[in-house]
C-alpha cells in the first residue's frame, strides 16, 4: 500500500492516540495536585493538633503554676490566723483544690473560713455549726441532696474537703438566690437567707454583727485579692503584716 495512503488511514489512529496520551497526562497532573493538597491538608491538619497539644500543656502549666502560687499564699494567711496549726500547705492546697472544681475565687472562701473557724476543721459552735465553714447539719443536708454531692452523717462536716465543698455549694446557691449581692450573701451566711428576705420585704436592717461579719470578709478578700494580683508573677507571693485582721 502507498506510504501516503497509510499515512492518511493511520492519522485518525495517531490523533486519537496522541489525545489519549494528552488526557492521561492531565489526569496524572490532577492526581499529582490533588494527592499534593491531601498531604498538605493532612500536615496542616498534623501541625494545628500538634499546637493544640503544645497550647493545651502550656495552659495546663499555668494554671498548675497559679494553683502553686494560690496554695502558698493562703497557707501563710493560715500561718497568720492560726500560727500553732499543723500542715497549713495541706490545707491550704485542699482550699484551692475545690475551690477550683467549683469555679469559685479560693481568696474568698479563706475569707469566710477565717471569720468563721479561724482555720480550725474541729471547730463546733454552740449552735451546733461544724467544721472550717461552720454549716448547719440540716443545711450540710440540704445543699448535699440539692447540689448531689455525698455526705453520709454530719460529723463529715468536720472533713475540711468535705465541708469546702459544701460551703462553696452553699455560696454559690446564696449567691443565686440574691443575684451575686455579695454583702447579702454574706449576711444571709451568717443570719439565714430567710431572715434576709424577710428584711428585704419589710425594709428591716440586718442585725449589726451579720453588717460587719460581711464587711470583714468583702475587705479581707479585696486586701488579698490585691497583694496576690500584684505578686502573681513573682516565685514566692509574701504577705505583708498589714493583712493581719
Amino acid at each position: 500500500m502507498d506510504r501516503a495512503v497509510i499515512s492518511k488511514k493511520s492519522a485518525p489512529i495517531r490523533s486519537t492516540l496522541h489525545a489519549l496520551a494528552k488526557c492521561a497526562g492531565v489526569a496524572s497532573y490532577v492526581t499529582l495536585v490533588f494527592l499534593l493538597t491531601q498531604k498538605n491538608l493532612s500536615d496542616r491538619a498534623a501541625h494545628q493538633a500538634t499546637a493544640a497539644i503544645e497550647s493545651e500543656a502550656r495552659l495546663q502549666d499555668m494554671k498548675a503554676m497559679r494553683r502553686a502560687q494560690q496554695a502558698g499564699f493562703v497557707s501563710k494567711i493560715i500561718r497568720l490566723h492560726n500560727p500553732t496549726k499543723p500542715n497549713t500547705q495541706d490545707l491550704a492546697e485542699v482550699i484551692v483544690n475545690e475551690s477550683e472544681k467549683a469555679g469559685y475565687d479560693p481568696l474568698f472562701v479563706a475569707a469566710v473560713i477565717r471569720s468563721e473557724s479561724m482555720f480550725r476543721h474541729g471547730a463546733t459552735s454552740a449552735r451546733g455549726a461544724r467544721g472550717l465553714m461552720q454549716l448547719m447539719p440540716a443545711t450540710g443536708k440540704y445543699i448535699s441532696e440539692r447540689e448531689k454531692i455525698a455526705l453520709k452523717r454530719s460529723e463529715d462536716l468536720h472533713d475540711p474537703a468535705t465541708n469546702i465543698r459544701l460551703g462553696i455549694a452553699y455560696l454559690k446557691y446564696l449567691e443565686r438566690k440574691f443575684n451575686g449581692n455579695r454583702e447579702r450573701v454574706l449576711i444571709a451566711y451568717n443570719w439565714g437567707p430567710t431572715n434576709v428576705v424577710l428584711s428585704m420585704r419589710g425594709g428591716v436592717k440586718p442585725p449589726t454583727q451579720s453588717l460587719q461579719y460581711a464587711k470583714t470578709i468583702i475587705s479581707a478578700h479585696t486586701k488579698w485579692e490585691n497583694e496576690f494580683t500584684s505578686n502573681a508573677n513573682a516565685a514566692d507571693v509574701t504577705l505583708p503584716s498589714s493583712m493581719v485582721g
